[in-house]
């Protein structure tokens, strides 16, 4: 018998409370009984734009939805005393736990999985790997449902086949480069300091990406720190100031960091849990 509840926030800033939207999915006897998503009005109605840019909802789409505390009776019972499973359990539960304090709930008692410690890879890839749907990434029910079949499928002794994707990534579609890496788009390339903070890290500073990110798109990672002022180049040179590392770096780029520093070069290598920390500091 296999019971557990599939869950999946977004937020409409950096901080876990500021969820924006829920979906939910209740698995009975290895089976998908019941679903829930809802829009949420965060605290204030407040937005950052780069969240904004990764799941598409605003002010303007919640400014009449429900708070969280008017549509938790509906959500506990998916979670009291359930195994909540998700795809990065650190992120939802916490998101969870920080918004029933936030609005003075009850934490109910509940255990947790993680797909995504369970399959070492971001959603999209997971379920191409298992050959599940998911049609509207950052939808949170679309999320939750793809969540529940991935652990549906690792229960019933299925084993991701990345060999499924290896296609679209040797032949380079428009993009991507030929290591399946998403290419940045030239506008992002061009440096934008009129609304950027000076104060801010990134502010005209060098930044590169090479490998996979896990957590956020290249594209939308690059999306950010450009609003935060950073110069985005494609290739790693002497003036580069940061690198940020996803899974799987580009080889050429990681020996260029090296013998550059050795040659007198500052550049700082970024992994992708020190860059997320980074951009919300800075929300």
């Amino acid at each position: 018998m296999l019971d557990f509840t599939a869950i999946d926030f977004e937020t409409a800033t950096n901080v876990r409370w500021s969820v924006c939207q829920v979906g939910l999915v209740r698995v009975e006897n290895a089976n998908i009984v019941d679903t829930y998503s809802s829009l949420i009005q965060p605290p204030d109605n407040r937005y950052v734009r780069w969240n904004t840019a990764i799941h598409g909802i605003s002010s303007m789409i919640t400014r009449e939805s429900p708070t969280f505390p008017e549509i938790w009776e509906k959500i506990k019972g998916f979670i009291e005393n359930q195994l909540v499973v998700a795809h990065n359990v650190n992120f939802d539960a916490d998101c969870l736990k920080q918004t029933l304090r936030y609005y003075n709930l009850e934490i109910p008692d509940f255990t947790v999985d993680c797909t995504y410690q369970k399959t070492g890879a971001s959603l999209d890839k997971a379920c191409q790997a298992l050959e599940i749907n998911l049609d509207n990434h950052h939808d949170a029910l679309e999320d939750a449902v793809a969540c529940a079949n991935i652990y549906l499928c690792l229960a019933g002794g299925r084993i991701p086949d990345y060999s499924k994707i290896k296609p679209a990534i040797k032949t380079a579609k428009p993009g991507f480069n030929f290591n399946g890496h998403e290419r940045i788009k030239g506008e992002l390339l061009k440096p934008n300091l009129e609304d950027a903070k000076p104060d801010s890290a990134f502010y005209g500073k060098k930044v590169v990406f090479t490998g996979i990110l896990f957590s956020i798109g290249r594209e939308e990672a690059a999306r950010i720190v450009r609003s935060l002022g950073a110069d985005i180049d494609s290739g790693v040179t002497p003036k580069t100031n940061y690198v940020i590392v996803g899974s799987d770096p580009g080889p050429s780029k990681m020996r260029k960091i090296v013998k550059y520093n050795q040659e007198g070069s500052l550049i700082s290598i970024i992994r992708e849990a020190e860059f997320l920390k980074m951009i919300e500091k800075l929300a």
